[in-house]
């Protein structure tokens, strides 16, 4: 005879990708007809930007584009210059199995990259950048939550577990025309360009979410070409808000809402007068929305029939848990010498910053690095630019038992700095966002079928004597008399599924 068995679905998460690939950047630049010969290259950065994303099948496409963008002196060793080139880029990546309606989590890492004046007008620059992705694929798992028979003991295993209800990625475009403020100079070009999302709310509508927030801009322009004069530093700030559609997520989800910075692209524009003193701004931005919604549940995790021989077949689960969802603002102080002094700090900020995450005793801890670029003076009246990493860690406590999966983000949000006796004193604040997902094996009855033709012999006692020691699990008690967990506890005054102490128990036989 096989047994009925009543099915219940948990939520599990598989990842079917996570890894990177490395994408050679191999660049001849000539200079426009309208920037000057180079005297000294200062600097030679790339940015590559992922533009779109998705998957078709087993394949994970990831589109894009590559700024690279070069820092020089001119001719006369007194103005910073810069000069950039855009390369488009399109990766497909294969996946262990199809994945189309799978989770992306997409960014990009410098690996390292060259630049040599071949002459006052070219530029040979030789570079990799990296494309890291994870792909994760969410689901449910069908498991025995109860079996449907009377003459069955069943042995049930509560189950916290977390689904992911919705999922969402949706890029759109915060444009503004920024003023430079009476007294500054005109601009000529763009040196260096950086934004940061700050004070981001957000109110969830049933499949909608609200975003708003800020927009932390700061500018880095070249004055229209005068000896000696350096570059100018601009700070704006910029509001926005966007109503992002998202199908599943409702007020009772955790809302885990990922928002970066895809583009900043700025063009110099004129006033009626001539004047450039007009900034026409578009950012990019990409919102990343994962909605989950917590559930618990219990398990068939053993059985036994208290009339026949059975024969049971298990398999394993394993549901995840969302234990951990936060935001944490770092802040992190560095003081450094730099060799022929500093006269003057023009600008300092940062290109790269990254983050791993590891179980650490009862905590996660993160760890990760982030680079400090600074373009100044030195106390000869040379502009020169340096750079150096530094590190950073953060411990988290976490007391979740089982397999830890991590999905942690870590930007610089603000560098502060003060000139000292030649010293820079850095104070830089960091924003690290993380899920910490726990996973935990558990065991559940597959299959259950019970042998009519072997039932189990009647006991004529109504009791049988036991004794116990510390310790044992009565579930184990009760199977090996075919008895019930139930009936030991009443007969016994006892309670909790272990033995407290070493004792005589009563064993009910007769438990119908």
């Amino acid at each position: 005879m096989e047994y009925k068995l009543e099915k219940t679905l948990l939520g599990t998460s598989e990842v079917v990708y996570d890894s990177s690939q490395e994408q050679p950047v191999d660049m001849t630049v000539n200079l426009p007809d309208y920037c000057p010969d180079i005297q000294k290259i200062l600097k030679c950065q790339m940015y590559p930007r992922i533009t779109g994303r998705g998957i078709t099948g087993d394949r994970l496409e990831l589109d894009g584009n590559c700024l690279v963008k070069v820092f020089y002196l001119d001719a006369q060793g007194t103005t910073v210059r810069c000069c950039e080139n855009t390369e488009p880029f399109s990766v497909t990546i294969p996946l262990k199995k199809p994945a189309d309606n799978g989770c992306i989590s997409a960014g990009t890492r410098v690996e390292y990259i060259n630049c040599r004046a071949a002459n006052s007008r070219r530029m040979d620059i030789h570079g990799a950048f990296s494309l890291c992705a994870k792909v994760v694929c969410s689901g449910n798992c069908s498991v025995t939550g109860a079996v449907l028979e009377e003459d069955m003991e069943q042995e049930l295993t509560p189950v916290e577990f977390t689904t992911l209800t919705a999922f969402e990625t949706r890029p759109f475009s915060v444009e503004e025309v920024l003023e430079l403020p009476e007294g500054k100079p005109g601009a000529d070009t763009i040196l260096h360009s950086s934004a940061v999302i700050q004070n981001v709310d957000f109110k969830v509508i049933p499949n909608k979410l609200m975003v708003k927030g800020d927009i932390a801009l700061k500018m880095l322009y070249c004055p229209i070409p005068e000896e000696g004069v350096l570059p100018e530093c601009m700070e704006y700030e910029i509001p926005f808000s966007q109503m992002l559609d998202c199908g599943g997520i409702t007020d009772d989800c955790r809302t885990d809402l990922r928002m970066q910075v895809i583009s900043c692209d700025i063009q110099i524009k004129n006033d009626y007068a001539g004047e450039k003193i007009y900034f026409d701004t578009q950012i990019r931005l990409l919102a990343s929305v994962s909605a989950y919604c917590d559930g618990n549940t219990a398990v068939v995790s053993d059985a036994y029939s208290k009339k026949y021989e059975a024969s049971l077949a298990y398999s394993e689960a394993e549901p995840e848990c969302l234990c951990d969802l936060f935001e944490e603002t770092l802040l992190e102080k560095n003081t450094f010498q730099v060799e022929g002094g500093v006269e003057k700090i023009i600008h300092i900020w940062s290109e790269m910053c990254d983050v791993s995450a590891s179980r650490k005793e009862d905590s996660v801890h993160f760890e990760g690095k982030y680079n400090i670029c600074m373009l100044a003076v030195n106390t000869e009246n040379t502009i020169f630019y340096f750079e150096r990493v530094a590190e950073y860690a953060f411990d988290r406590p976490c007391q979740a038992e089982g397999e830890l999966r991590f999905d942690a983000d870590c930007i610089v949000t603000d560098m502060n700095y003060r000139l000292s006796s030649g010293e820079v004193e850095l104070k830089t604040e960091l924003r690290l966002t993380a899920a910490v997902f726990c996973r935990r094996p558990i065991r559940t009855v597959e299959h259950m079928e019970a042998d009519e033709t072997k039932p189990l012999k009647d006991d004529p006692a109504a009791l049988c004597i036991y004794y116990a020691d510390k310790g044992e699990r009565l579930w184990e008690i009760a199977r090996s008399y075919r008895s019930s967990v139930d009936a030991i506890c009443r007969e016994n005054d006892l309670s909790g599924d272990f033995i407290p102490d070493s004792r005589m128990l009563l064993i009910p036989v007769h438990t119908d």
